[in-house]
């Protein structure tokens, strides 16, 4: 599933339960040996550097816990594994604890793990169960920086390690003002304020806010002191990156001076905008505007006005932000919704096969637009189709799947669901496919390819014609 424009900041490390119990059940049956070249090679991956906050800065996370997660070469492993977590630099500035499975000496852990995946997914990250937690240690003052070293060896696989650092306070600017709009006019101009907060112990020299229009907006101005992106991935979408000369001190309250104007275009529907707030420099903005190709706007320079200017401190300028821990946030989402429709219709299919032979059958979805549909969060556009009689499933699309997963009978003989994504954008088909194998002849045998709207009693409001909802597979 493709969630569009919603970035993961900071991530906590996974979940280990799984893994904790899956050391336990199989640690007796891995096999012990020594590495040769065919073992795959474990690759930690560096954590974006991260920020604590000091007692100073009330409603930040106080405690923080970096994410351990490692890529995998090859297809699988299945291995005994020590982890080693040099903290000793860390431990002069922090307070740093360490998961059950580890043994500690002198902020130095060596930890126990178990790795066993199969069918691995290229480029998937997974977890390890040893965690580590940080603290600011009393006493030390915002500002100091420390980094630690993950390493590893294991009896059937290579270890790769990496390095991560860890900030002592930091800038946290909770932010507000979006608001949100329904009933937009197809040709009009929304526009959005924001104001954000530095409630963190630390200024930042400089402030930047990314915004993320989704299909169906274009930014109305391009400011001097903007870069503007198309989205990879995500056609329509746009993306603006804001930044603001500083400091923004500690306490300090700021809105733009010019609320985000956005055009409702002729695919809108339901849109949205999403803000995000951050120190110049932020690991979490370098992460959404990395290797991208930004343009600079040419217009006037978006401004700042100053609502409150804070307290004027000596402690340095952080770059890294604190999370919250009351419910606030630097970043926000505006629901945006036009008026506006899409036709969706489906196509079928007719064939011819004999006895004991396999046929494809293909159909497909198109959204006639003229609107864009984005189901942000929410269930796929796609169709449910039903074989002709007669027949037997034996393959299908990728997009295809049985809408049972535990019922040998719908496997073999339908309904399956077939998606077309959360995002389908206006004028695009999606194609689908059944292979069906005939089991009897049956003449005009007739199955059925429909739109899936969820419930049968329901329809959407921007698709009013349900008159090309539906369509049939004919087989001989």
């Amino acid at each position: 599933m493709t969630i569009l424009h919603v970035p993961r900041r900071r991530a906590a490390a996974l979940t280990t339960a799984l893994a904790a119990a899956a050391a336990a059940a199989l640690a007796a049956a891995a096999p012990a040996g020594a590495a040769d070249p065919t073992d795959p090679v474990l690759t930690m991956q560096q954590p974006a550097a991260q920020a604590v906050a000091t007692a100073a800065a009330p409603g930040a996370v106080t405690t923080i816990t970096p994410s351990l997660m490692y890529t995998i070469s090859g297809t699988s492993v299945n291995t005994q594994a020590t982890i080693t977590i040099d903290a000793r630099r860390l431990a002069k500035i922090a307070d740093v604890t360490f998961s059950d499975n580890c043994t500690v000496q002198q902020s130095v852990a060596t930890c126990g793990e178990f790795l066993w995946w199969d069918d691995v997914a290229p480029n998937s990250r997974y977890g390890l169960m040893t965690q580590m937690q940080v603290s600011a240690k009393a006493g030390v003052a915002a500002g100091a920086a420390a980094s630690y070293t993950v390493s590893g060896t294991a009896d059937h696989a290579t270890f790769v390690g990496t390095t991560g650092s860890v900030r002592i306070g930091g800038p946290a600017f909770a932010q507000g003002g979006l608001t949100g709009s329904t009933g937009l006019a197809v040709g009009s101009t929304v526009s959005e304020p924001l104001e954000f907060t530095n409630r963190g112990d630390r200024p930042a020299a400089a402030a930047q806010a990314l915004f993320m229009a989704s299909p169906g907006l274009t930014f109305a101005d391009h400011f001097a002191n903007c870069t503007y992106s198309s989205v990879p991935n995500d056609r329509q979408a746009e993306e603006a990156l804001c930044t603001f000369p500083g400091p923004i001190q500690i306490g300090e309250h700021v809105a733009l001076a010019t609320p985000v104007r956005l055009n409702v275009t002729s695919t809108a529907y339901a849109t949205y905008l999403d803000a995000l707030t951050a120190p110049e420099g932020d690991p979490s903005i370098v992460a959404q505007t990395t290797g991208r190709t930004w343009t600079k706007g040419t217009g006037a320079a978006l401004g700042l006005t100053v609502l409150d200017p804070g307290q004027t401190s000596t402690v340095p300028a952080g770059k890294v932000s604190l999370d919250f821990s009351d419910g606030s946030s630097d970043y926000a989402v505006a629901s945006l919704r036009a008026v506006n429709t899409a036709d969706f219709s489906v196509t079928g299919a007719s064939s011819q096969a004999a006895q004991g032979s396999t046929v494809e059958m293909d159909f497909s979805m198109l959204n006639n637009g003229p609107a864009t549909i984005f189901n942000r969060g929410g269930d796929s556009v796609g169709i449910s189709v039903t074989p002709p009689p007669g027949t037997t499933i034996v393959g299908s699309s990728a997009n295809c799947q049985p809408s049972q997963y535990d019922n040998p009978e719908v496997t073999a003989h339908g309904p399956y669901a077939c998606s077309g994504g959360y995002l389908v954008p206006a004028g695009q088909m999606t194609p689908f496919s059944l292979t069906l194998r005939v089991d009897s002849v049956v003449a005009g045998a007739t199955g059925t390819v429909a739109m899936d709207w969820g419930d049968p009693s329901w329809r959407p409001d921007y698709d009013q014609n349900a008159a090309d909802d539906s369509a049939t597979l004919t087989l001989n």
